[in-house]
């Protein structure tokens, strides 16, 4: 059991440094964020050290339990720990959890139209991200309460002036959705330059959360994109996740 215990935990930190690799390449990580991850059947998760998260060996990452303390690791964790461990001791769903800066999300969480579901990455967010209106670092349990409070049943949330939010049930799905919100942010704030952003008529009829257990397209072509795969295991990857949706098709 211990045995089997430790490979699960091995595969997380993979995965968990090769999503923080994706989201520094693709600007949406930056020095100062963090990624986590649940560990299956316990009350604990994985997050990377209080330092950029690229720069981490597997080594480095600790371990932290619902209660924000840290149980395994020696690094120091970060600040705003509390963001993770108030999450998931509240949102069984959640299984993943960034908190980011991200220059154009940060612009668009500012602006009193806030997120408008006008392009195909935006329609995934089209039941809204709610905005939590302090500024400040979210280092305690009672902010991130009243974080988690004006998240709701959301997977993302604008910390004003300050950076997001964005959780699911999977480390891939996770950084597909914060890749698109803030490409969907972005698009935002080029378009408002000369038109007004307006939702699309069909909008609600898109995928209204951020559901992406699967994202079987975007994240083995991200990971072959950046380098971190070549592309024969960027194609094996790709079947191996197209396995878990559609086991009788894929042989």
């Amino acid at each position: 059991m211990a045995k089997k215990k430790d490979t699960t935990i091995t595969y997380l930190k993979r995965r968990l440094l090769d999503a923080i690799r994706i989201l520094s390449a693709e600007g949406v990580l930056d020095g100062s964020g963090h990624l986590s991850t649940k560990i299956p059947g316990t009350e604990t998760f994985l997050i990377n050290p209080r330092y950029a998260g690229v720069l981490a060996d597997p080594a480095d990452l600790c371990v932290v339990d619902f209660s924000g303390k840290r149980i395994v690791g020696k690094e120091p964790i970060p600040l705003e720990t509390p963001i993770h461990s108030v999450i998931y001791s509240r949102r069984s769903d959640v299984g993943s959890i960034l908190h980011c800066h991200p220059r154009f999300s940060i612009l668009v969480g500012l602006q009193e139209s806030g997120l408008v579901p006008f392009n195909r990455d935006a329609r995934m967010f089209a039941d809204g991200v709610p905005v939590f209106p302090n500024s400040a670092g979210i280092n305690s349990e009672k902010l991130a309460l009243q974080m988690v409070e004006a998240m709701g049943d959301h997977y993302a949330v604008f910390l004003k002036g300050h950076g997001i939010v964005v959780s699911e049930q999977t480390i891939e799905g996770n950084a597909v959705s914060a890749i698109r919100l803030e490409r969907a942010a972005r698009d935002q704030i080029l378009l408002s330059s000369f038109s007004e952003p307006r939702p699309l008529p069909d909008g609600a009829r898109g995928r209204i959360r951020s559901r992406m257990d699967h994202p079987y397209r975007i994240w083995p072509y991200l990971l072959y994109q950046h380098g971190i795969k070549s592309r024969k295991e960027a194609k094996k990857l790709t079947r191996s996740m197209m396995k878990n949706i559609w086991p009788d098709e894929v042989r």
